[in-house]
């Protein structure tokens, strides 16, 4: 009589263990589970089911991390480690060795200009590296965070704007955690394939501004992106080559406009690095590059405006630094505009 009663009982066993092991449901549920406990609880559900399929596996590795008095965590989601942490307005980041935030939310490749999320969003993609940052209100500190391929390749736009999704949703949700009054962006838009090489001579993205004319066997072909007023970081390449791949190689002369954590980045933490102490000062030239700086909203540390080069002997004498610096004006002045930024200070 027992076995009658425990066989259906054993039976019943079996097939609800079966099921939370292989329904749909209960590896909703499993997944949800482990989301509750990992990577402080910042990953959504939704925007990452689409890089794991639901797979706890896919969650296996967090690793705190402590740099430059900057902590922060990284976490893999699929193929793809994801670094957040806090960065104070003050912090100064630049230094020749070493890993801290600045290092895990800066550009893999220079010689492509990184592309703005669009949506109001501070955030980029660019080259296998998507970042986003979120300036707080009610303190002097950014939210960041950025999301890095374990791939070599760089992802397809619609790639890119789901990996943008899941980053700018864990930017919300540390914002929430670390009470950091920020104000997100919307939709995220269709991302443009990565920019290439234009002889047209005609600027009309981030390269509008510069004085192309006159110059032209210096500076085409050019590479620029689509504008964005909210942009953390925005480049315009002149002189471009192309690459093997087909993107970009070298350029003779490589703008860059930066704000907040990724100026701050740039600037030398202390006066014994070598490395980013010229951005120390708001404005000037040397014969490594060219720079000028702003006051711009949401950021305490003034913006960035850089032009260096990868042509050897391309800023070593007087008249190559006026052009150079000539170039530098016209692009921080239109990027300045875009920003709504004040207080531009200039070279020379």
């Amino acid at each position: 009589m027992a076995l009658y009663v425990a066989l259906p009982l054993v039976l019943a066993c079996v097939a609800g263990f079966a099921w939370y092991r292989l329904s749909d449901t209960a590896r909703g549920w499993r997944y949800e589970d482990k989301l509750a406990g990992y990577c402080k609880g910042l990953i959504p559900y939704d925007e990452s089911a689409v890089f794991t399929d639901l797979d706890t596996a896919d969650l296996d590795f967090t690793d705190q991390r402590f740099g430059a008095g900057l902590d922060y965590d990284m976490c893999r989601v699929g193929n793809i480690n994801l670094f957040l942490g806090r960065i104070p307005g003050q912090a100064l980041g630049a230094s020749e060795n070493g890993e801290s935030m600045f290092t895990a939310i800066q550009l893999r490749e220079w010689e492509v200009p990184p592309t703005p999320l669009g949506g109001g969003w501070h955030g980029f993609t660019g080259r296998g590296v998507i970042s986003v940052v979120l300036p707080c209100r009610n303190k002097d500190v950014s939210v960041a965070v950025s999301a890095q391929e374990l791939t070599s390749d760089a992802p397809s736009p619609e790639r890119a704007r789901k990996i943008a999704e899941l980053a700018t949703t864990i930017a919300v949700n540390a914002a929430r955690r670390w009470s950091c009054e920020a104000d997100p962006g919307g939709r995220i838009p269709d991302l443009p394939a990565a920019p290439k090489p234009s002889r047209s001579g005609v600027a009309e993205g981030t390269c509008q501004g510069v004085p192309l004319r006159g110059h032209a066997g210096l500076v085409r072909p050019i590479m620029e992106t689509e504008t964005s007023g909210t942009a953390p970081m925005e480049g315009c390449l002149l002189g471009a080559s192309e690459a093997p791949d087909g993107v970009g190689g070298e350029a003779r002369y490589r703008l860059y406009g930066s704000f907040g954590p990724f100026a701050q980045r740039l600037r030398s933490a202390s006066d014994e690095e070598k490395y980013g102490q010229q951005y120390n000062r708001t404005a000037g030239s040397d014969s490594y590059g060219v720079w000028a700086s702003a006051k711009c909203p949401g950021f305490s540390a003034r913006a960035l405006f850089t032009l260096d080069s990868d042509v050897r002997n391309s800023l070593d004498t007087a008249a190559q630094r006026d052009l150079a610096e000539n170039l530098l004006t016209g692009f921080a002045q239109a990027s300045a505009k875009r920003h709504h930024c004040t207080d531009l200070r200039l070279p020379g």
